[in-house]
């Protein structure tokens, strides 16, 4: 009698193509054709995925893997169609504006580098050291301009960042505190001597360590890392 090495799940024949379990455990698809994996939104995500989990969200139109906790997405290592290297203008420097931004590399599943060194940033022709030139700056906590305003000239429906708290009460306008560094959207003019800034947009910034000269463009080159 001929002993059994395999489990196959061809149903016609032990020897004709399938999915195989060798005695090593190792999983065996004979098949010149393709294997069409679980596919669904994000929303339809497994509730308790497990590390090795794989498959294809139609929400990103991509394959994704949960490892190490957590879902990722599966890139290919070709060139990306939906994250190619993206050229974004900052501006030009004036001579003592050190922040600038938001940074917007166009992928929306990965839309800021992981590190300062993970962009390419040059002022006019002259590349950029990452924490020797620049460091990455998240939601700055500076004024947008450096411009502070005294309460009781606020905008309503403006972001500001408080600067001084003084004598004003910033929570009877939006702010969830009184304190320096507090961002809100003014829900009036305020009063009292406590002053703000306008606000950065929310995002990442290159803040750099001296500012860069008067008209010299800033220019970041993304998804290198992709």
């Amino acid at each position: 009698m001929r002993l059994l090495k395999a489990q196959n799940t061809n149903l016609r024949n032990i020897y004709g193509k399938g999915v195989r379990y060798d005695i090593n455990d190792q999983v065996i698809m004979d098949s010149d054709n393709t294997v069409l994996v679980p596919k669904g939104t994000t929303a339809q995500r497994p509730s308790t995925p497990v590390n090795g989990h794989l498959r294809y969200n139609t929400t990103d139109d991509r394959f994704e893997i949960y490892e190490s906790g957590a879902w990722y997405g599966v890139r290919i290592a070709a060139p990306s169609t939906t994250a190619p290297v993206t050229q974004q203008n900052l501006g030009n420097g004036d001579a003592s504006e050190t922040i600038f931004g938001p940074l917007a590399s166009g992928d929306p599943s990965y839309p800021v580098p992981a590190a300062a060194q993970n962009v390419l940033v040059f002022v006019e022709n002259v590349f950029q050291i990452s924490t020797t030139n620049y460091t990455l700056e998240q939601n700055p906590t500076t004024p947008q301009d450096g411009t502070t305003i005294t309460a009781g000239s606020f905008s309503v429906g403006l972001d500001y960042v408080i600067v001084t708290s003084g004598d004003t009460d910033f929570t009877a306008i939006g702010a969830a505190d009184n304190n320096p560094g507090t961002f809100f959207t003014a829900s009036g003019a305020g009063s009292g001597t406590g002053t703000a800034g306008l606000r950065f947009a929310a995002g990442y910034y290159l803040q750099f360590t001296s500012a860069p000269d008067l008209a010299k463009p800033i220019t970041v080159l993304h998804n290198f890392d992709k």
